[in-house]
């Protein structure tokens, strides 16, 4: 039984230092980002992204409700201060009329993105790729590429700002 109470103890001990670490990644919060297209300069999106200590993100982006604009996706830590993301998402039809906001059969889309947060903690920036992929599943290696575009990702931690709290 002391066998048993010491292996319980111990994985207790490793799962919550496991934890912490997480939690404690630079990258973990609320930003307040910009995608930029990497060739003409032009804004492509405004988005609020949250980056969650169990390694998964959600974003809410400026496109249209219809096209669906709020997903999520997983991030891994690739070196001091920088971070990859996977982040897969449906399409959604803006017509015909009668099957707006449908899911699209035919086409979703994949974001990958390295970035990496500053020293102080409170920016990020990197490149960054969004690709529309031949049918429903944007994580199959096999399936078509049918456009991408390469972005820069550059954003700032959204912190609370006492002196405006009523």
């Amino acid at each position: 039984m002391k066998g048993l109470s010491g292996v319980i103890i111990l994985t207790t001990i490793m799962m919550t230092a496991a934890h912490t670490a997480r939690a404690d990644e630079p990258i973990v919060g609320l930003w307040q980002v910009t995608w930029t297209d990497a060739d003409t300069h032009e804004v492509v999106s405004k988005v609020w992204d949250v980056w969650h200590a169990d390694r998964t993100e959600t974003q809410n982006d400026t496109g249209p409700i219809l096209i669906g604009n709020v997903c999520q996706g997983a991030w891994t830590k690739l070196g001091d201060r920088t971070y990859g993301l996977t982040h897969p998402a449906f399409n959604f039809l803006t017509a015909p009329e009668d099957q707006e906001g449908q899911v699209d059969p035919n086409s979703s889309a994949l974001i990958l993105e390295r970035v990496t947060v500053s020293k102080d903690g409170n920016s990020l920036q990197g490149p960054g790729i969004y690709k529309t992929i031949a049918g429903m599943d944007p994580l199959d290696p096999n399936a078509a590429v049918l456009s991408s575009e390469n972005i820069i990702i550059t954003g700032k931690r959204v912190q609370v700002d006492k002196s405006q709290l009523p």
